[in-house]
């Protein structure tokens, strides 16, 4: 398991929405506007490894203490979205020809779709 690996699948998963989407968008052509989260955990020898994209987040709960009821959240993942300033940066770079890809709206940033929309 490494970085790769997983950089590979995410890639593999948005190819194959991306196909779905040219496949459709004839006929269904709000398929265009939508958009997805992506969360994966896997556990290697004992080893866990967790990557997002979008606005899941990856949360362990455990016992506090063996001797304890209590259960802490830990979070495992950072926030991927454009609330993020460097996220931001990144898919405004990636679409140089559209100045409004990613809105405000609702006291929220997102990228623009029909979901969105006021």
């Amino acid at each position: 398991m490494s970085a790769d690996v997983i950089k590979k699948a995410f890639s593999a998963t948005e190819d194959e929405f991306l196909g779905l989407v040219k496949r459709t968008v004839a006929f269904q052509p709000q398929i265009a506007s939508v958009g997805s989260c992506c969360l994966v955990g896997a556990i290697v020898e004992n080893e866990l490894f967790v990557a997002n994209l979008g606005d899941s987040r990856a949360v362990l709960g455990r016992r506090a203490s063996a001797k304890q009821k209590n259960v802490v959240a830990e979070r495992l993942s950072t926030d991927h979205n454009v609330a993020e300033e460097e996220i931001k940066r990144e898919v405004e770079a990636l679409h140089p020809d559209d100045s409004r890809i990613v809105v405000y709206n609702r006291g929220v940033w997102r990228i623009k779709g029909i979901i969105q929309e006021p």
